[in-house]
């Protein structure tokens, strides 16, 4: 983790999203006073936008996702693996990726959270905030977190397949947005394999939505055990 976070494209990536977040703040509808809680509303209103879900699979691989790449062909990888196992060192890798893409959305959430809290809830009408909007507004930007961290990691599949910046980079993106267009244009049901359903949730998932939770953390564990998988089949060669 601490490598991690002395990565500047993680920090980069970070105020991406919160940008994103800002442009995406719906000013228009602030009517003085508010509603007790409105901040709330209008900080999901900010992480539903058009804009957050397409910059998804671009800034969730900007942190590492290619680190595989940069460590290769550096020569940087041969002298590491000699420090550690190489078990150890996929198992670094592959939750260091995954922590790559889930970071940035979720630092760059509670720090607009917190500017809604601070700018909006002094204007709001006393009253009590219900824990379920509270929750219901943390699960969305969880949702958008795990999502950042799948991209991540399929972007480190890519890059220990074709060992190439370009690939590693550019395919994440295409998977996405082929997912997208596949609904939108020629299978309007198809709503279980739409990255803007897995956000917003708007379709049936089972009791108290807990089916997109269960699609989400399995989506991550399959795409982590692949990563892992290639990379062990890479350090193999060396």
């Amino acid at each position: 983790m601490k490598e991690l976070l002395q990565e500047k494209g993680l920090w980069i990536a970070s105020l991406i999203c919160l940008i994103a977040m800002l442009i995406g703040f719906p000013f228009y509808k602030i009517e003085l006073p508010l509603t007790t809680g409105s901040f709330l509303n209008f900080y999901q209103t900010t992480l539903d936008t058009q804009l957050l879900l397409f910059l998804i699979p671009i800034v969730a691989v900007l942190p590492v996702g290619a680190i595989y790449v940069r460590e290769s062909s550096s020569g940087f990888l041969k002298l590491y693996i000699t420090r550690i196992s190489r078990m150890q060192y996929i198992k670094e890798k592959t939750l260091q990726i995954y922590a790559g893409g889930f970071l940035p959305f979720f630092l760059a959430g509670l720090f607009a959270e917190i500017l809604c809290f601070l700018f909006l809830y002094p204007l709001e009408l006393q009253g009590t905030i219900s824990l379920e909007s509270m929750q219901t507004a943390f699960a969305h930007l969880l949702r958008i977190s795990l999502i950042g961290g799948i991209m991540a990691e399929i972007s480190g599949i890519f890059a220990a397949i074709f060992r190439n910046y370009y690939m590693a980079y550019g395919l994440p993106f295409v998977c996405y947005y082929m997912l997208i267009i596949l609904k939108e244009r020629y299978l309007p049901d198809m709503y279980t394999m739409y990255p803007g359903e897995w956000i917003a949730v708007k379709q049936h998932w089972g009791t108290q939505g807990t089916g997109i939770w269960i699609f989400l953390v399995v989506f991550s564990l399959v795409v982590m055990l692949l990563n892992g998988l290639l990379l062990y089949t890479r350090l193999q060669e060396i």
